[in-house]
């Protein structure tokens, strides 16, 4: 249960067997390919050169690019799958070897040109129905005129006006415009903006009535129509319908291509692992016969490591593996825990990888985490149920490998949800009695103690890591200025201050006193020990003490136990009076209680176990992980991509 041990290696090869090599590699999976850098001491860049280009990297990254939007393409084609039945059937097993030969025999290039044409062809035809569209919307307003504009423009005695005015102004336009009998006013349409009109003026009086337009803001619009307009917007309408059914046609001929969909699948994650095997090459130093390869394989693996290399090297090559540097930040990281704490490592991944002179932290939050997402959640049957499900999920879906770990993590909540549940005495809300150790409506003063008591020891198991891993460390004086003092001083004083109520803690009081004053100094001591000047000394260690008053905050965040088994256990209390209620009434009242009771039930499962699941990580992450994690390790990257679509072996 810890971080894995690693060795870091160089090795030099023919550059003949690169590309072998490389393969063998990624079967192999754990290695992780670090960049090699040249001794500027012996050697200039000019020496060596990287064996893929940019342009490797660019060309596969288009072929990914591609092949996944072929298969988003395809999948709008397929029928939609039950969603039960898709997890249970899952994603296929798939070696390697497998992938790659399916991959090679494919004609990507050939089938993706193919499909790339009609999808051109269908999104040309898409450009010119919105273009369509766009007139037509211009037109619209104009579709009630009941002359072709291009008649009336071959009146030579008359000019003829189109255009808009503001509703704010139309009706004192048109009683100023029918003054005039030379005038023909028609008000085509109108819209909540805008009133259409239509004008017929006689040359003789064009300027005044110009500017009359001009007065009431008339804006004139140029109808783009040879004849009527109806008749114009009706062509239109025809040519989209016409290439509506050409992009029917074209789907249909889209959808002949759904036998390849797997095909595609296959392609995708090749040149996903094709853009690893390139990265790790553009990673190596290269000279005209020699390459260098650096990276770090677990020491449990180094043997067999080797054993690859001479499967394609023989003789002809050299491995060194050293130990790295503890305090390397470039040192990648891989985890190794038993059964039940593996499915938490998604919370330390969620958070940030270890460093590789740090702990794994998953090992010792993860009782923890176990502990306080079952109070928070609390009902037996929120718990049974969840575990069902995710026992189901575990034993009949076939899962990918970060999939079964979810479920994992949820399928070992809901036992501690059980455990909680039944010491509460709650199923779904308190349908059915159960006898309780607590309860917590009626005893939630002994609920607040308990979540502080639980946070004090979550807190002080935090600062005891830290202890360890300084002492580990060789650095046991600092174990005791950062933890042993604030032991004293934090457990000193919440012991005098019970001693103030609690007869059986008071005669202990003055050794309690003496014990947080103790811790009190030694903080202000050594607080400021960094520091160089005495006064700086002094003054860092007084403000490290004002510290001590955060951990009042630390322990009121852990009244979230509390008030998260309330709400829930209050809310389900809630659906199940209402339900009870309408049950008692007539046969349609039954109906809804039965409804009520399973859709907000399930909706408060969902919403406890949401909450637990957020509220926990907080509290892992703000208070525990505050006391002795740091973390900002790189992962250790292996050869083969995790798949969306296949479990890769």
């Amino acid at each position: 249960m810890a971080i894995v041990k690693m060795k870091k290696f160089k090795l030099f090869i023919f550059d003949e067997n690169r590309e072998n090599l490389i393969n063998k590699f990624q079967k192999f999976n754990y290695v992780h390919i670090d960049e090699s850098d040249f001794d500027e001491d012996n050697f200039s860049e000019d020496d060596f050169t990287r064996p893929r280009s940019s342009e490797d990297l660019i060309e596969i990254d288009d072929k990914i690019k591609r092949s996944k939007e072929d298969i988003d393409l395809l999948l709008k084609f397929k029928d939609k799958e039950n969603p039960i039945k898709a997890m249970k059937d899952g994603v296929s097993n798939i070696s390697l070897e497998e992938l790659t030969a399916r991959a090679m025999t494919f004609p990507f290039e050939k089938i993706d040109g193919e499909i790339r044409t009609l999808v051109d062809k269908k999104d040309k035809n898409k450009s010119k129905i919105q273009n369509i569209d766009s007139k037509i919307a211009e037109l619209k307003p104009w579709e009630d005129l009941s002359s072709s504009l291009k008649d009336l423009s071959k009146l030579g005695y008359v000019n003829i006006y189109t255009g808009t005015v503001s509703s704010n102004h139309a009706e004192n336009f048109e009683g100023e415009v029918i003054k005039n009998d030379l005038v023909y006013l028609e008000r085509v349409s109108k819209d909540k903006n805008f009133n259409y009109y239509l004008m017929i003026v006689e040359k003789s009086i064009d300027d005044e009535i110009k500017t009359l337009m001009t007065s009431y803001g008339f804006t004139p619009i140029n109808i783009k129509s040879d004849g009527r307009v109806k008749e114009t917007i009706g062509s239109y309408e025809k040519d989209k319908d016409l290439l509506f059914e050409k992009n029917n046609k074209i789907e249909d001929e889209l959808r002949t291509y759904l036998k390849y969909l797997e095909d595609f699948k296959y392609s995708y994650e090749h040149y996903r692992n094709e853009k690893i095997k390139i990265m790790s090459e553009r990673k190596f130093l290269k000279t005209t016969e020699v390459n260098l390869i650096e990276g770090y394989v677990p020491e449990d693996k180094l043997s067999d490591l080797e054993k690859e290399i001479q499967k394609v090297c023989k003789d002809n090559y050299y491995l060194r593996a050293e130990e790295p540097d503890r305090d390397s930040k470039e040192v990648p990281i891989l985890l190794k825990n038993n059964a039940f704490v593996s499915p938490f490592e998604i919370m330390t991944e969620m958070y940030s990888m270890p460093r590789y002179n740090e702990i794994d932290p998953t090992p010792f939050f993860a009782p923890f985490y176990f502990i306080f997402a079952g109070i928070m959640v609390g009902d037996f049957g929120y718990g049974l149920l969840v575990f069902l499900a995710t026992f189901f999920a575990l034993k009949k879906f076939n899962l990918t490998d970060k999939k079964r770990r979810f479920f994992k993590f949820f399928n070992y909540l809901s036992i501690s949800t059980i455990i909680f549940g039944l010491v509460f005495g709650s199923f779904f809300g308190g349908i059915i009695e159960l006898p309780s150790l607590i309860d917590p409506a009626e005893d939630s003063t002994l609920l607040v103690i308990l979540s502080v008591i639980l946070g004090g020891i979550h807190i002080f198991f935090g600062l005891g890591i830290r202890a360890y891993m300084n002492i580990r460390d060789g650095k046991p004086r600092d174990a005791l200025y950062d933890v042993g003092f604030w032991y004293m001083a934090v457990l000193g004083a919440i012991g005098f201050i019970l001693g103030k109520v609690l007869p059986q803690v008071a005669p202990y009081g003055k050794l309690l006193m003496i014990i947080m004053i103790i811790g009190m100094v030694g903080i202000v001591a050594t607080g400021g020990r960094e520091e160089k000047s005495r006064g700086a000394k002094i003054g860092w260690g007084v403000y490290s003490l004002y510290g001590i008053t955060s951990y009042l905050g630390d322990f009121v965040s852990y009244l979230r136990l509390m008030a998260l088994v309330l709400s829930g256990s209050f809310l389900g209390l809630a659906i199940n009076m209402i339900a009870r209620m309408l049950f008692e009434s007539n046969l349609l009242g039954k109906l809804f209680a039965i409804v009520i009771f399973v859709v907000f039930q399930l909706f408060n499962a969902f919403l406890s176990y949401l909450s637990a699941y957020v509220h926990t990580a907080r509290l892992t992450y703000v208070e525990m992980f505050n006391k002795f994690y740091e973390g900002g390790g790189i992962p250790f990257k292996k050869m083969i991509e995790n798949s969306d679509y296949f479990n890769i072996d």
